[in-house]
C-alpha cells in the first residue's frame, strides 16, 4: 500500500502505508465497503500510477461505446473533467458481470480480509429475492448512487440511480 493510497479521503479502510494484500483482497474491499484507498492500491499495482490507470479506464470505456463518460481517478471522487451517465453505467455494468469474481464479489454481503470485516454497502441486497448486485456510491456533486442489478431466471434487470438525495 502506497502513502498515496494510504492517505486518500472519503470511504476508506484504513489501509497504511506498506501493509501488503493480495488484488483479491482489494477488490473486496474496494467492491464492498467502496474503500478508495483499496482502488488506488488496485490501480497502482496494474498500471503503475493513478493517472495511467485512468487512461485505461477511459481506453475500456471508449472500447465498450460508453461516449458520456470520463475518467480521471479509479474511486469516483468529485473530480474536474471526471463524469458519467446512468446509461454508460449501465453498460460497464452488463460487462463487469461477465467477469464471476466481480459478480461474486459485489453479490457478497460481508466477508473478512486481514484486519478488516468488510460490509457490502448495498442495503437492496438479499431484500427481495433476486438482488445481486452491484455498487452504491456517494459524492457533494454526485449525490446518492447506486447500481442493482436483479436476476430472474434468464432475465436481468439493471437499475441505476444517480443523484439522489436520500438514501
Amino acid at each position: 500500500i502506497s502513502k498515496r493510497a494510504a492517505s486518500i479521503g472519503g470511504s476508506v479502510i484504513g489501509l497504511r502505508a506498506g501493509q501488503k494484500y493480495t488484488v483479491r483482497e482489494m477488490l473486496y474491499a474496494m467492491l464492498m465497503a467502496s474503500a478508495n484507498d483499496a482502488a488506488i492500491a488496485i490501480a497502482e499495482h496494474v498500471a503503475g500510477t493513478v493517472e495511467d490507470f485512468a487512461k485505461m479506464m477511459n481506453k475500456k470505456a471508449e472500447s465498450l461505446g460508453m461516449e458520456d463518460s470520463h475518467f480521471v481517478s479509479p474511486h469516483g471522487l468529485d473530480r474536474d473533467n471526471q463524469y458519467s451517465t446512468a446509461y454508460d453505467m449501465a453498460i460497464i455494468t452488463i460487462e463487469a458481470l461477465k467477469n464471476p469474481l466481480f459478480a461474486e464479489i459485489v453479490s457478497t454481503k460481508s466477508s473478512y480480509i486481514p484486519g478488516h470485516s468488510l460490509y457490502n454497502t448495498n442495503e437492496l441486497l438479499g431484500s427481495c429475492p433476486g438482488v445481486d448486485g452491484v455498487k452504491t456510491g456517494y459524492t457533494g456533486k454526485a449525490g446518492r448512487c447506486l447500481i442493482t442489478t436483479v436476476k430472474r431466471g434468464d432475465m436481468r434487470l439493471i437499475s441505476v440511480v444517480l443523484g439522489s438525495p436520500t438514501r
